[in-house]
């Protein structure tokens, strides 16, 4: 089956400008790995790893890339989605941003799945093209970062600083001074997981970015991420990028 998704893993040499240019259609981005500087509409942004951003048609951009070079998963929309983002209120035009683990994810399964050439490919390609729409719309309604209370953020940052530990839900609510009900509740209304499933995802997220940049033995990465065992992180992380940590860690 083929649905016509066009989608490129472009690969940026360090160093290269790309000088002014515009597109005929609007295009969708996702930041693999390394980094760059962009000029659009005389507005000045640094972009990086897990950065999924819009590139509106007709709109004259630049971009520097940077020391380490850039990768960077690219694909058009269909009519249908941008219509149904539009409807939404959110402006393609105005070359909107957002940054999450979660676009990562969805990445490094698309780019699995660039590498596959069966029947069903094109059908699972455009279902997670997709997926990182939705994931990006809901990231913009959500609002600015500033918008969750910052005891929430401390809460937040505690669990991101002491994955390797299991964190009841006591022993956090202590941390921030808030009841335990209220805090399980506001968590979860705003960063949509459970403090069980983020503290998960941390150390998953953690696990990846380890595989991403060495060669540590993966019982080493599992036990440094708070995984009782290798077995464990093998789990949690096939359900979070549908693949082994091996097969992640050839893919970078």
């Amino acid at each position: 089956m083929h649905t016509g998704l066009n989608i490129h893993l472009s690969h940026y040499q360090a160093g290269a400008c790309l000088q002014e240019h515009v597109h005929d259609e609007t295009l969708f981005c996702l930041v693999i790995g390394g980094s760059y500087q962009e000029t659009i509409r005389s507005r000045v942004s640094e972009h990086g790893q897990g950065d999924f951003l819009v590139c509106p048609d007709a709109t004259p951009h630049a971009q520097q890339i940077g020391s380490k070079g850039a990768r960077k998963l690219i694909f058009a929309p269909g009519q249908i989605s941008l219509e149904y983002l539009a409807g939404h209120g959110i402006r393609l035009d105005q070359a909107p941003c957002h940054r999450s683990q979660h676009f990562l994810q969805l990445g490094a399964r698309l780019i699995h799945e660039l590498q596959n050439d069966d029947p069903y490919t094109s059908l699972v390609r455009e279902g997670l093209a997709l997926e990182l729409i939705a994931a990006f719309a809901r990231e913009h309604e959500s609002g600015s970062p500033s918008t969750v209370p910052a005891w929430l953020k401390t809460a937040r940052d505690y669990i991101n600083t002491h994955y390797e530990h299991s964190i009841t839900l006591e022993q956090l609510a202590q941390e921030v001074r808030h009841h335990p009900v209220h805090l399980a509740r506001e968590f979860k209304r705003y960063y949509g997981l459970t403090i069980g499933d983020y503290q998960r995802r941390a150390r998953v997220e953690l696990a990846a970015r380890l595989l991403r940049e060495g060669k540590l033995p993966l019982s080493e990465i599992a036990l440094s991420c708070g995984f009782a065992s290798h077995a464990n992180l093998c789990r949690s992380f096939r359900a979070a990028y549908a693949m082994t940590p091996s097969a992640y860690r050839l893919q970078f």
